[in-house]
Parts: structure tokens; sequence; C-alpha cells
């Protein structure tokens, strides 16, 4: 075939240029984004109750909710938080389940649940989990002269319309905009003197309001559209609404003050200092990130320039994040380009071989974006980290084939016979490195949970990067070699490569003398080195996925106090503005956003947003954020954690490292108990333990037997309560441009004052009048704590105690909360966390580095037509994961998901140079070469190819270590432990693995214990 070949050169050439031109047309249609487009599953359903608090809400709706959902097939794990007026339930699907399907089965079981629910309760609404949904970045827009109602005016009406309008905006999501009200404001004292009541003012409004729609009247042969126009439009027209009381007339404007005003806030919207209104952007799914940033930049452009007095900031932008990822892995990618040509052109001694090489390799990386497009993978940080990682083994290929090429000329043969005979003979060996390296990758696929979907990507970054540089190295470059050697001087060529040759062998001899001198020694030293391994395995820190560097936190505080929206939003400037940073941003109260994690904080919830300069700045900032909070506001309970992008969507679970779920005990208790319990854990585990979330809650207990006696009905004193605290919502005005409701401000009173200066009308008397009874006189106030949130699970309700605990300390403390439990009169303790995830997922990996291990082997045993020549190469990956996991100590990684693929991975391309070097060691000895000779000939042969592939490999993975995106951040624990056992692999490939074979072919040596042979 070779020899076909050859002789088709300008066929071969046009072959592959045609190849590399639809590879540079598809590399520029290829789809870039953060992560491969998996589903994320998790479905939250979210039940809303305005009128109930929390444990009237998990009784009467959650749990019957949850009872439901709970039969959803493919569930994983069920929870649920419960707070005053909504109450969320998070379903965890196991990955695999059709995410779509299961959305549908959730619906029917809400369905189904809605029999069982009070009738006043609207359908709970399921969202779906979705990358899509995340913004892509935040807008904040603030006024040089303060919010004004033109401010919000523009803001809502021209640039969110102007921003929607763009083809690459699918929504923009908006908050910090107040309604509007008109706001009728009463004067009670007035209202008493007329007898008038408020029923009276609510009866006015609506019969004045009144919309009995179109009519048609028919006259002979024509037909009349009739519309009765009496509709209240301006605050003027509510002001002269008439209301007749004890036969006198009267204006509502009389004794009502009516203006046109913001809604009474419920949150607020803040940046830097400033009210704000705060834009997310939600892109378009069938739109590029670049395109999209493109267009929100113009946008933005064009309104500083309109709109000079408005101020539009990007915050928390995963364009930016993307873009600095992607191009930092491409140059990467180019970088370990040029560092491995320059290492072939340090080898060989001259430009046009390292020039083949480096042009095939090239080749490769284009035909390998074509097999990108054709299965449809995406540019990401996962496919593209893949792809560095296989630039240094798709070069193996190319140098393996160059030099066993370069070796038949030093031996006399022509150019022909050379390229010939040096492609076909390892053509065999190639193809089973190749597959034993793909054999480690085949089985990650299969990991459990939403890893194993994710690093499918890397697994065909590689796969289809070896099968493409395969292809071209023993079909290319021979043809390029056949072309650019053809007018070179052999005898030049000859002493260039014996130059290099001799310096190699000088230092391969003494290291060969030495191992070969000390047989005892070096058996027993690789003994040890296996013997180690669990050793080194138990000090690593075990972790999902490596620490990435950050500039960015999310601080969730709750106040845990009854404080009102103006004093959270004072607390949250107070603390903003205690510590210096750059950038901040806050979502005090409750927010407006349509989309999101269906939460909404309460009026004592704030969320900020920081920024800092430079990522080794941000622990100490959260630990100053931290310290301030516990001296200034003891009560609070604060949290940090990653703003949102499609990373943490698809990766973060939240977890904290150890939750120990109280069970029953809790169920219906007080929140003195438990505290009580959170202390005890404290003093049990002298860990920290964050207080619970409580509040205090007011109720107004009506007296039914006084309420008979005075002829007061219920519905009159609700009314009356609830005017005073909330208002009430009366009609609607219906304006030319907008409709804005009317309502009735409430009393701004506390209860006591309520209980004390408030009358309520009894029944009509004989002579009709209706006395005003004193509500003290009806009902009394109690005020007690009650749970913030109630939580739980698929057991039922919990106490949720969140322990940051070593993974070593695990156990000790899970035996010390089970006594807690037992003391504190608990049910029942369970666990959870992501101490134990880590634990099935380091498990899981381990089954299959064991089961790669059998694939590798039972491929060797298939090339070497033996059972015992692949135990000798497989007998050098218990030393390099050794090594490995020796190197992540040193460097301070932790044993995570990237730095155990990374082991996993270079079992597979380790034993690549023991396989050729065991394959010329056969060849020789079938040639009839005595077993040392061919040991040490073989070793002298494969010695450059072995340090150059090493080294390439090595050099390829370099440039990671080196930037700090969160691409190279991700891979860098792989990139050690690469780096770590490669180094180690080489060593262990030309010396150890000889010893080992020769000790096994030949095993009275092992008693001799002499030199060399």
């Amino acid at each position: 075939m070779i020899r076909f070949l050859l002789q088709r050169r300008i066929a071969v050439l046009m072959s592959f240029l045609a190849l590399v031109i639809l590879g540079c047309v598809t590399f520029v249609t290829l789809p870039v984004s953060l992560l491969p487009d998996v589903d994320v599953p998790r479905i939250a359903v979210r039940a809303d109750g305005a009128s109930l608090d929390a444990r009237e809400l998990e009784n009467m709706v959650v749990a019957p909710l949850r009872r439901e959902l709970m039969q959803v097939g493919g569930l994983s794990d069920i929870r649920s938080e419960t707070r005053d007026g909504y109450g969320i339930i998070r379903l965890t699907m196991d990955y695999g389940v059709d995410t779509d399907l299961a959305f549908i089965e959730v619906n029917e079981k809400i369905d189904a649940a809605m029999n069982s629910l009070p009738r006043d309760i609207s359908r709970p609404k399921a969202v779906k989990a979705s990358v899509a949904d995340i913004p892509v970045t935040y807008l904040q827009l603030t006024a040089a002269s303060g919010p004004t109602p033109a401010f919000y005016d523009v803001t809502d009406n021209i640039v969110r319309r102007r921003l929607e309008q763009l083809p690459e905006v699918a929504l923009v999501d908006i908050s910090g905009v107040p309604g509007k009200e008109l706001r009728v404001t009463p004067d009670y004292d007035r209202m008493h003197s007329a007898g008038i009541t408020l029923a009276d003012v609510e009866k006015a409004l609506k019969d004045n309001n009144a919309e009995p729609g179109s009519m048609t009247v028919r006259d002979g042969y024509y037909e009349y559209s009739i519309h009765i126009s009496g509709k209240l439009r301006t605050s003027e027209d509510v002001e002269n609404v008439p209301l007749m009381k004890n036969g006198r007339m009267h204006r509502l404007g009389d004794f009502c003050e009516v203006e046109l005003a913001e809604c009474q806030a419920q949150g607020y919207s803040l940046f830097n200092g400033h009210r704000a209104v705060t834009m997310a952007v939600i892109k378009n799914e069938a739109s590029g990130m670049a395109d999209l940033d493109k267009a929100i930049y113009s946008t933005i452009e064009y309104f500083s320039s309109q709109y000079p007095d408005i101020s539009i900031t990007k915050t928390r932008s995963q364009t930016e994040l993307l873009d600095f990822t992607i191009s930092n892995l491409r140059q990467n990618l180019i970088l370990g380009l040029v560092l491995v040509f320059l290492v072939c052109a340090l080898f060989m001694r001259n430009w046009r071989m390292p020039v083949v090489i480096g042009f095939t390799v090239v080749v490769a990386v284009i035909i390998t974006f074509l097999l990108f497009y054709l299965f449809h993978i995406s540019i990401n940080i996962i496919s593209l980290a893949g792809l560095i990682l296989a630039v240094g083994m798709m070069i193996d290929n190319s140098v393996i084939v160059a030099e066993n090429i370069m070796q038949y000329r030093k031996r006399g043969y022509s150019l022909e016979d050379s390229c010939v005979a040096g492609t076909t003979e390892m053509i065999t060996p190639m193809l089973s490195s190749s597959l034993t390296t793909v054999a480690v990758f085949l089985p990650l696929v299969f990991m459990s949970g939403i890893a194993g979907a994710i690093f499918a990507d890397q697994a065909f970054s590689i796969t289809a990067g070896l099968f493409s540089s395969y292809a071209t190295g023993i079909t290319l470059l021979p043809v390029l070699v056949s072309i650019v050697e053809k007018e070179r001087k052999k005898d030049i060529s000859q002493t260039e490569a014996d130059f290099v040759e001799e310096r190699g062998s000088g230092w391969y001899d003494k290291g060969i003398d030495f191992i070969f001198s000390h047989k005892s020694a070096t058996i027993l030293f690789v003994i040890l080195v296996i013997a180690s391994l669990f050793p080194l395995a138990k000090a690593l820190d075990v972790e999902r996925l490596p620490r990435i560097d950050s500039t960015e936190t999310i601080l969730s505080v709750n106040w845990n106090e009854n404080i009102n929206v103006d004093e959270n939003r004072v607390r949250s400037e107070k603390v903003a503005g205690a510590i210096d940073n750059e950038e901040w941003a806050a979502f005090v109260g409750r927010q407006d956003f349509m989309l999101g994690d269906n939460s909404e904080k309460g009026a004592s919830e704030t969320e900020f947003y920081f920024r800092v300069s430079d990522s080794d700045k941000l622990q100490v900032f959260k630990d100053s954020l931290t310290s301030f909070l516990r001296r200034e506001y003891p009560a609070a309970v604060c949290g940090f954690s990653v703003p949102s992008n499609p990373f943490e969507q698809v990766f973060s679970s939240g977890e904290a490292p150890l939750e120990a779920r109280f069970m029953t005990g809790y169920a219906g208790g007080s929140v003195e108990k438990a505290a009580r319990l959170c202390r005890a854990v404290e003093g049990a585990t002298g860990l920290h333990v964050k207080d619970i979330p409580r509040q205090e809650v007011t109720d107004i207990r009506m007296d039914p037997e006084r309420m008979l006696l005075y002829g007061v009905s219920a519905s009159d004193v609700r009314n009356t309560i609830d005017v005073a605290f909330k208002g009430s919502q009366t009609t609607i005005l219906r304006s030319y441009q907008d409709y804005i409701p009317v309502r009735i401000s409430d009393r701004g009173i506390t209860p006591d004052e309520l209980l004390a200066t408030e009358l309520v009308s009894s029944s009509a008397g004989k002579d009709g009048s209706r006395p005003g009874i004193p509500l003290s006189a009806l009902a009394h106030a109690v005020k007690r704590d009650v749970p913030g949130v109630i939580n739980a699970s698929g057991a039922g309700e919990y106490l949720p105690v969140e322990l940051n605990v070593e993974a070593g300390e695990t156990d000790a403390v899970i035996e010390k909360l089970k006594e807690v439990a037992m003391a504190e009169e608990m049910a029942d303790v369970a666990f959870t966390g992501s101490i134990f995830s880590n634990r099935k997922m380091m498990k899981e990996l381990t089954v299959i580095l064991l089961v790669s291990l059998l694939m590798m082997y039972f491929i060797l045993c298939a090339q070497f037509e033996s059972f015992v020549q692949p135990l000798i190469v497989l007998l050098e990956i218990p030393v390099d994961v050794s090594f490995a996991l020796l190197t992540l100590l040193v460097c301070g990684e932790t044993l995570n998901l990237m730095s155990a693929i990374g082991i996993i991975v270079t079992c597979g391309i380790v034993v690549n140079d023991s396989i050729l070097k065991l394959d010329s060691i056969n060849e020789l000895r079938r040639q009839g070469m005595p077993l040392a000779e061919a040991v040490h000939t073989a070793g002298k042969r494969r010695l450059k190819p072995i340090l150059m592939t090493s080294l390439t490999t090595i050099f390829a993975m370099l440039p990671v270590l080196f930037t700090s995106d969160m691409g190279s951040e991700l891979q860098s624990p792989l990139a050690v432990a690469m780096i770590g056992s490669m180094a180690v692999g080489t060593l262990v490939s030309i010396f150890v693995i000889p010893l080992v074979y020769y000790l096994i072919y030949n095993p009275r040596h092992l008693k001799k214990g002499g030199n060399k042979e």
C-alpha cells in the first residue's frame, strides 16, 4: 500500500489538500460554546399561596405535592423549601433520563395532586433547568441625576424593547423598575364625622368604574355600536367620584388624598451605591456569543450617545468568560505545536524533517475539526482541552514513522524502500498503541452522572485526533519525506544522525549499565514505589472538581430580623461601603425577574455581587466581609456562592461537604429547640454551625364569643386588618396609555396601635345606627418565633446542619452527630454532602481504571500473541500512577475528576513507548539475535523516538500550567498528573521495562546479579 501511495504522490497531496480546505471551511462554521450541549437533569416546581404562612403552606400544599412527585420515574433526589407565601420543590433526575419526558410526567403528577390541594391555590408551575436560561450578561442602568419616572420609562419602554428586538436576544428580563399605582389615602377623622366607611369608598370606586362593554343596536337597515363611557381615566376623575351618605352628596376628594405614586417597594436593585435598573439578557440559542456581544456593545454605544445622563454597565458577562477561555485554549494549542516543533528540530538536527512532521500534525488537526463538524461536536473548553492533550500524542505517530524511515536510510536502504519499510513496520505497533490509548477513554463515557456526557467530548477529541494523526502518519508523511529527502546528500544526514545518537548512546549506556548491575535493588525500588500508591492516594484531598480561581462572588445575607426592605437597603449599603471594592451590585428584597431559580428573596434578605481586581484577593475579601457581618450583625446568616454560569449550572450541586438532616423530631418543633440542637452540634464537633433563619410573627387571634356578642362578623374584622396592613386594590384606572391599579393605602401602623385605635362597625341597632366596637375588644395579639424556612425531603421534614469537615474526619464527625441526635431525642439523622458524592466518583474512576487496564491487556495480548509480555508493559502503570500522585501532592493539587482522568489517560499513553520497544525486541529476536543483544540494540534504536514522543507530549501540556482561564485551570490537575507520570514513565520505559523483559526470559541472571551481557 505504501509503495502504491509513493507512486501516486500528486493524488495523495490533492486528496489531503481537499480535506484541509473542507476542514478550514467547517472550522469557521463550528459552534462555539463554554460547555457541550447537555441536558441539566433538574426540575423545580413552585407552589404559591400568598395568604398562607410557611407551616400552613407546607401542610396543605407542599407536602401533598411532594408525595405525588416522589412517584416520578428516574428520580434521584427530591427536597423542598417552604417559606411564607411560596414553596419550591427541587427534583434531581438520574442522568440519562429524558428530561423532556420527565417534565411531562412532573406536570401530570401536578395535575393529579390538584384534587388534594385547597381550591383557592393556583396550579403549581414546573420549570426545567436549562443552560440556555442563564443570562449571558447583566446590564446595570443608573441615572446621574437619580432615579426619576422619566428614567424608568426610558429603561423599560425604550432600552429593553430595543434590546429585545435584536435577533441574537431571546429575552430581556428586568428588575428594579417600580410599578405605578393611584394611591387613595383616606382621612379617617373626616370619614368618621361623615359616617363614611371604607366599604362605602370601595363601592363608590367600583360603581363609577364599571365597564359593561359595547352593545349593538339596530335601526331599520342600519346597525350601530354603542359604548357606555363611565370609566375613570385620570386622577381628577377619581377625586370627583360622587358618594351619597345620609342624604348628603360628597366628593371622594373631600376626605381622601388621591395621587399617582410608585408602588410600595418590595425590593431594590443597587449598583455601586446607586439605585439601578438591572436587565438580564438571555441569548437566543441559535446565535453565537460573539455576535451577541457585538450587538449589545453597539446598542450600549447608541443609548450612551442618545441619553448621556444614563450609564449602562455590563456585569457578570459570560461573553468575556467564553472569549478569554477559548482564546487562551487556542493559544495553548498553537504554543504547544510550536514547542513540539522545537523539540523535533533539536533532536533531528535538521529543519526538513521537523517541518514535515509539523506540517503533518497541522493537517491532522484540521482534519480533526472536519470530524468535529461531521459528528456535531462544538468548540468548547472540554473539546479544546482534549485536543491540546491529543496534540502531544498526535505528533508521536509522525515522529515514530519519520524516525523509523531515517533509521532505514542509515542502514543503506534507498529512499523509496526506506519509506515503505519504515512505515509498514510501524503500522501495527502504532495501531496497537492508539487503540490502547482509546481503550482508556471509552469507559469514561460510561461514568454515572453528567460528567460522563461532558467528558465524552474530550474522549471524542482525543480519539478523532489519534485517528487523524494515524491516517496522516502512514499515508501523507512517507509521501512528504520522499519529496523532501529526495535531493539530500546521504553522508551529511548520516553525520548529523550519528552525532545525536552518539550523545544519547553514551547517556543510555551508563544508565543501563547501572540498572543491570543493580537488578535486585531496582526490582525492590519498583516494589516499594508500587506499595506507596495507596498511602499517597490517602494523603491527597478528594474533591469533585478542581478549584477554579475567580474574581467574582455572590454573598447571600439573611439578616434574621423582622426588618423592612428600606432598612435592608440601608444595611446593604453599609456592608458594601465598609469594604473597599471596585464593583458591586445587590438585589435587596424581592426582585421582578421572570426567570431564575424560582426562589424569592424576602424583605430581610439581600444577594450581593462583588468583583475584585485579582483572584488572589478574593479569599481575603470574603474573610473581611464575614468578619464585618459577624461583628456588626451577629444574627445574620450569610453564605458565599459562585455567580451562575453554564459550568456551575452543569457541575455544581451546591452541596456542603457534610450535611446532617435531623429528621422527625424537628418537624413542627420550636425555634428554640432547633437553636439548642445547633449549639449541641457545635459543642460536639467543634465546628461552626450557621444559625437557622428565623422570623418573628404576630398572631392576631379573634374572640368568636365577643364578636357574636357585639354583632361583628369575622369578615368585617379581617377586612379591617387587611386594609390597615396591606391596603386594598379596588379597581383599575384605564388611562389612555396604561392600566394603573387604584389602591386604598394601608394605615402604616403597628398591630398594637391598630388594636388600640381601630373601630369595627357592629350590626345595626333599632335606630339603624352601627356603633363602632374597639378592635381590642374583639381580638388580641400574640408574638412568637418561627423558622424562616421549612426543609423537607422524601423522608419528611428535617433540620439541615451544614458542616465544613475534612474528608478524613467524616466518620468521626458522623458518630458524634448520631450521639447528638440520640441526646436531643431526634428520631433519626441522615447524612448527605459532597464528601459522599466524591467517594462515589472515585470508586467509579477506580473501576474505570481497572476496566481500562483489562481492555489494554486484551489488545496487547492480541498484538504480542503472548499472555506474559502484556503484563511486562502493564507493570509500568502502577509505578507511573504512584509518581503522578506524588506530583499532585507536591504541587498542591487535589485528587479530583480532572486529575483522576489525567492519571487514567496517562496509563494509555506511557505504555506506547514500551509497546514499541518490546515490538522491536521481539523482531530482533525473530531475526536470530541473542536476548541480551536484542534488548540493548532495541533500546538504542528506540531511545530517540521514546525521548521525542515523551517530550512532545509533556511540552504540549506545559502551556496549560501558565494560563489562568477557566479551561486551563480545569485542565491543570490533568496536566500536572500527566507530566509527572510521563517524566517517570519515560525512564521506566528506557531502563526498567528492558530489565523486567530480560529477567523473565532469562531468569538465571537474577541470581548472578552480574553486569549486563
